[in-house]
């Protein structure tokens, strides 16, 4: 089974990235320029489209978007989402949290795919990991996949 974690961070700072992330984790980021052309090619169809489908379209979204997971970092069979979250906050700078980002305007996302064969059961949210989350003020999206 095939389990990771997955931690986006968007701003309108294109230094917020280095401002949070230790130098050893910047060249792990994914990066994506919102404001690129294909993005708004994109953004029009999705636009046109939500008229039908009612769903909403954030247009304030920050410009800048940066992605790191625990693909490579955890094996992926590792159940336990503890140290798939642990991992990605290891790469902060010592000192800072989430919830500093949170400060300077920096949008924070968190999520954990969890693979599974339809048979049931999912993570185990001990209280340690929810006092992790508490630490940094940020919510762990879960996604159950078969």
């Amino acid at each position: 089974m095939r389990h990771y974690c997955l931690l986006i961070i968007r701003s309108n700072s294109e230094d917020a990235a280095s401002s949070i992330f230790r130098p050893q984790a910047m060249d792990m980021l994914g990066f994506e320029d919102l404001r690129l052309e294909k993005h708004g090619a994109s953004g029009a169809l999705l636009r046109q489209a939500s008229s039908s489908v009612q769903f909403v379209v954030r247009s304030d979204l920050p410009r800048y978007c940066w992605s790191l997971n625990s693909l490579k970092a955890i094996d992926q069979s590792v159940s336990d989402p503890l140290e798939h979250v642990s991992w990605l906050l290891s790469q902060l700078k010592r000192g800072i949290s989430l919830a500093d980002a949170k400060k300077q305007g920096i949008e924070c996302v968190m999520a954990l795919y969890w693979g599974g064969l339809g048979s049931g059961g999912g993570p185990l949210i001990t209280p340690r990991l929810s006092s992790l989350l508490i630490q940094h003020d940020i919510n762990l999206s879960i996604g159950f996949y078969v």
